[in-house]
């Protein structure tokens, strides 16, 4: 693939991951949105963060899998939540999931 070529790609992937975002801020600006439309959309990035979350530690080489002796994900996310609810503070729920996971994992 040549150069030039790639950077038509790039402007193209560019171009295209832009548009989704462009027209509903040229179609909706000036439009009236009702309060219980914003209210639901507040809803949106907690569901795509808990759908993420959800399908990675619950699925393992590709299948639904919640033995934790064999998902290697589960322990420590349970710990990960623990941590999360009772510190508050991300910098430690990451170090304690990364962590976890390194043990499990016979990395340390």
């Amino acid at each position: 693939m040549k150069l030039n070529s790639q950077w038509t790609l790039i402007a193209g992937m560019a171009v295209v991951t832009y548009i989704p975002r462009l027209l509903p801020m040229l179609l909706l600006s000036k439009k009236e949105i009702s309060p219980s439309f914003s209210r639901w959309m507040t809803y949106i990035p907690v569901s795509i963060f808990a759908a993420l979350v959800a399908s990675d530690i619950f699925f393992w080489n590709g299948t639904f899998n919640i033995n934790p002796v064999i998902n290697i994900k589960l322990l420590p996310s349970i710990l990960v939540f623990l941590i999360a609810y009772k510190t508050k503070s991300l910098l430690w729920s990451i170090a304690i999931g990364l962590g976890g996971i390194a043990l499990l994992a016979g990395i340390f």
